[in-house]
């Protein structure tokens, strides 16, 4: 017997808001800070996407945000219809976290951890493959983002826009 993959299910807003969860986290554990809500826009497609996969393999946390664009520039080839595409499933996610209450906005355009349970830290050890994959790209998004300045500086080096 041969298993399906589920594309779909990657694009569930429950996963992108797992996704995102984690993505808050890593950030939030590397500078104390926590992200503008427009880095999740770029975050689910660079998380979600399985042509990336080489160019984070090759890399870990303390390579930096900079660093992995200038070892792999074509990151930014396609990244804008990327983000174009993903727009509706990113912003799902996003609905879906904001009322389960894993994250919260903050005053400034930033999203936090909410106050509500939070998932179990072994969620993603009990993931298939590619989504566990797609889970530490965003976790390693969150740490190389906290470092990276705010998020215009971001979205610059990216050569995209929001």
């Amino acid at each position: 017997m041969r298993a399906a993959y589920d594309l779909y299910a990657e694009t569930n807003p429950a996963f992108v808001s797992f996704l995102l969860y984690r993505f808050v986290k890593s950030h939030s554990d590397g500078s104390g800070e926590t992200p503008h809500i427009s880095l999740a826009y770029l975050v689910v497609p660079l998380a979600l996407s399985q042509r990336l996969e080489p160019s984070f393999s090759s890399t870990n946390a303390a390579t930096g945000f900079l660093s992995w664009l200038n070892r792999f520039p074509e990151v930014r080839i396609g990244l804008q219809q990327d983000i174009d595409v993903a727009r509706d499933v990113t912003a799902q996610g996003l609905r879906a976290a904001l009322f389960s209450q894993q994250l919260e906005l903050g005053g400034t355009g930033t999203v936090q951890l909410g106050g509500a349970k939070k998932p179990p830290e072994n969620t993603k050890s009990k993931m298939s493959n590619i989504p566990k994959q797609a889970v530490s790209r965003a976790e390693r998004l969150g740490k190389w983002m906290s470092g990276a300045g705010g998020p215009a500086a971001i979205f610059s080096a990216l050569e995209v826009r929001p």
